[in-house]
């Protein structure tokens, strides 16, 4: 089962790299933020344009879908996984999917303490909230449970349809959440980017270290021949001999 993870898996260096070019960016959305400059000059009229917009249609359904990636469902869901993957003896996927979730809800209260950035006005939310809004915590929270969830069990699916049918599904689910965000004026748009790419960077830094312990642990399973070989009947035979 791990196996057929490890061989969809980039190699570390791979990993590393990506996940240097998404610290990169994030470090400019992050600066823009706090400058008001580059991406961070399109919000106001982004949003605006999605409060514009609303109809009685689009509102309820941007309520579900924001219900279904807030922390309660995502936690449930990595309850579920987990214990699946139990029930298999499967601990290690286990535990990627439990610490890639819980570590993306530390990352993302302590990146909003860090920037302390202000939510959109008041008279544009349609939902409650009290934190601070850079970055989504919905975002971050859909992309690292939804998109480690995805990485782990689509590779035992057996059809390549199935295989498409269920990445495509994660996207959309993750790519509607944050979307849900903007609409109900609970974030900006550059909170829900920063987001993703935030639980992006994080997804890379858990699977270099998955990949680097199943190494090891292969190396480790490795039977040294000269070691067997002391060990062997024949071996212990012939010593006694003499």
């Amino acid at each position: 089962m791990t196996s057929n993870l490890r061989r969809t898996l980039p190699t570390i260096p791979t990993l590393v790299a990506l996940g240097v070019l998404l610290a990169a960016f994030i470090t400019v959305l992050t600066r823009n933020v706090l400058d008001s400059s580059g991406l961070a000059t399109m919000d106001p009229e982004l949003s605006g344009w999605a409060v514009d917009n609303r109809n009685g249609v689009l509102t309820p359904t941007a309520q579900m879908v924001s219900n279904c990636g807030d922390t309660l469902s995502m936690t449930i869901l990595t309850v579920i996984v987990c214990a699946a993957l139990l029930r298999e003896r499967d601990r290690l996927r286990a535990v990627l999917i439990a610490v890639t979730g819980l570590g993306a809800a530390l990352i993302v209260a302590i990146a909003k303490r860090l920037v302390g950035r202000e939510r959109p006005p008041v008279a544009d939310r349609l939902a409650v909230e009290n934190s601070l809004s850079y970055p989504s915590g919905h975002s971050t929270g859909t992309f690292v449970v939804v998109g480690i969830v995805a990485i782990v069990l689509i590779p035992k699916l057996a059809h390549a349809a199935a295989r498409v049918g269920a990445a495509l599904t994660a996207v959309l689910f993750i790519a509607a959440v944050g979307a849900s965000r903007v609409y109900l004026g609970v974030h900006w748009p550059t909170d829900v980017l920063a987001g993703w790419s935030i639980g992006a960077l994080w997804i890379l830094l858990c699977l270099a270290v998955f990949r680097y312990l199943t190494l090891r642990s292969r190396a480790a399973a490795t039977v040294d021949p000269c070691r067997e070989q002391s060990k062997s009947p024949t071996a212990s035979s012939s010593r006694s001999t003499r």
